[in-house]
């Protein structure tokens, strides 16, 4: 005897119900990454091909080449900027990043005065961009505290210094930014590893404390393996800006990137600027963006593969 049952519908009624919600939820996002990601880029493509006119050209890129081996249609070489932003990135991730992993943690122990603490961490973080530029360019200037500090302990600081602060001489400007970018670094990602660290279960630490662990065992061998997934995808998400990092130098020097400050960041945007002043040439600073895609691409997809192999995932 044969009988035929009516096959069960993978979802429900009620839970097809609600499928229209979702998908108004997702079209959202959708749509800005079709947008802001999508066109944007497929037109600055678009644009590193074209000249003025409009025509086909691979000028843009033969200039971009240049601008890294000699000099650009404005007498710019583009070397010694790509060499400021990777020192910015390398600051932010081999030393401010191992830091912030080890401060965030002590402040999510909940130590004694941690409250204080986390609003003096966060605090600078929230003002914005620039606020906090006009701050430090204060602090840094002829008469402010940090000048006036470092001349206190008798440090020798050039002529220029005298006249215009740290941020008016090359021996003291890009340096001035980049212990800017340290101190703001520890706290980049705060928010982010309070969260991971938050979910790590207590019941591992107790039971490690019953087993004598002291604090570098449960950090290194419990709360860090535990968070891994998130510290790969923070690191993955840097790469990004390998070869991009600016950290506000076009507003640290009002935007004429003098003194030596000048970063591949900082270029881009003030080509563009620069362009954008004399007609809409923008076939040069989209081919850089290009190139710099490309260079990045592979560093990327690299330093994904090994963080994962480095970082094994720990289901917690």
């Amino acid at each position: 005897m044969v009988t035929t049952e009516k096959k069960r519908s993978k979802y429900s009624r009620l839970e097809r119900k609600d499928f229209p919600f979702v998908y108004l939820m997702v079209l959202f996002p959708v749509a800005q990454f079709l947008v802001f990601w999508v066109y944007v880029n497929a037109s600055s493509i678009a644009l590193s091909f074209q000249n003025a006119a409009g025509e086909f050209t691979w000028n843009n890129f033969d200039t971009v080449f240049k601008a890294f081996t000699k000099a650009d249609i404005f007498n710019r070489n583009l070397i010694d900027p790509l060499k400021r932003s990777f020192i910015l990135w390398l600051a932010g991730e081999l030393l401010c990043f191992p830091v912030s992993l080890i401060t965030t943690y002590v402040l999510t122990r909940k130590i004694a005065g941690h409250y204080i603490f986390r609003v003096c961490y966060i605090v600078p973080s929230l003002m914005g961009s620039i606020i906090w530029t006009m701050l430090v360019s204060e602090m840094v200037s002829v008469s402010g505290p940090v000048t006036l500090l470092l001349t206190e302990l008798g440090v020798k600081l050039p002529d220029d210094v005298t006249l215009g602060g740290l941020l008016a001489a090359n021996e003291t400007a890009f340096p001035t930014i980049l212990a800017v970018k340290v101190l703001m670094g520890f706290i980049g990602n705060n928010a982010v590893l309070t969260g991971a660290y938050t979910r790590v279960p207590t019941e591992l630490f107790e039971s490690a404390q019953l087993d004598g662990a002291d604090f570098g065992t449960e950090l290194f061998k419990i709360a860090i393996p535990c968070i891994s997934p998130t510290i790969c995808t923070l690191l993955t998400f840097s790469l990004c800006s390998i070869f991009t990092c600016d950290y506000n130098v076009w507003l640290f020097t009002n935007g004429s990137g003098a003194y030596e400050t000048s970063t591949i960041g900082f270029e881009l945007f003030n080509l563009t600027y620069m362009l954008s002043q004399g007609g809409n040439d923008y076939g040069y600073p989209a081919a850089l963006g290009v190139t710099l895609t490309i260079l990045t691409m592979p560093v990327v997809i690299f330093g994904k593969w090994a963080l994962e192999k480095i970082f094994t995932n720990v289901e917690v």
